[in-house]
């Protein structure tokens, strides 16, 4: 007898007939808009602040279209081996504990990803940059329908000329 995979960290509980993702993968991410806040007149490489605003979007909507495919591979380029992810009450240290421990897993379990990103903001401050947004989730987990919404930040240094995620913090917001 097969036994069922291990749930990962999020849960899906009953909510009114629906059921609720309580905990999104902070990688899931669809840009679909976004506000430039300057902190800089010129970035590191000295052009205006648009364009690693712009950069940053590119990073932010390659994460949700990796999630969406399920592409590890793609995500694997996308955040720093040291990253810091922080998901609800949950802490992960490191791009492959948080990829083999909790994304893998996720993304197993779920089918039909989409992501959705709302009010997406950069700030940058030299080599740094920060990402604020709202997310929604859907998908379906064991043949029924799940869904997500809450809050995020993604902090992205520009290493290498790329940038990449060195911080993700995610809370989901109840009633999905």
């Amino acid at each position: 007898m097969r036994s069922s995979p291990k749930r990962p960290r999020w849960a899906v509980v009953p909510l009114g007939g629906l059921r609720l993702l309580v905990c999104a993968a902070a990688a899931s991410l669809v840009a679909t808009g976004c506000t430039i806040e300057r902190a800089d007149v010129r970035t590191p490489s000295g052009e205006p602040p648009e364009a690693d605003t712009a950069r940053v979007g590119k990073v932010v909507d390659e994460i949700a279209r990796s999630f969406e495919r399920g592409d590890l591979a793609s995500l694997d380029t996308l955040y720093h081996d040291s990253v810091t992810v922080f998901e609800g009450a949950n802490v992960d240290r490191g791009w492959l504990a948080y990829r083999d421990g909790h994304l893998a897993p996720e993304l197993e379990m779920l089918a039909e990803r989409r992501m959705q990103v709302d009010d997406l903001r950069v700030r940058l401050a030299g080599s740094t940059a920060w990402a604020t947004f709202s997310y929604r989730l859907a998908a379906v987990a064991d043949g029924e329908p799940v869904s997500a919404r809450g809050v995020g930040t993604l902090v992205l240094r520009r290493l290498g000329g790329r940038w990449l995620v060195v911080h993700s913090h995610t809370s989901a917001v109840s009633g999905g």
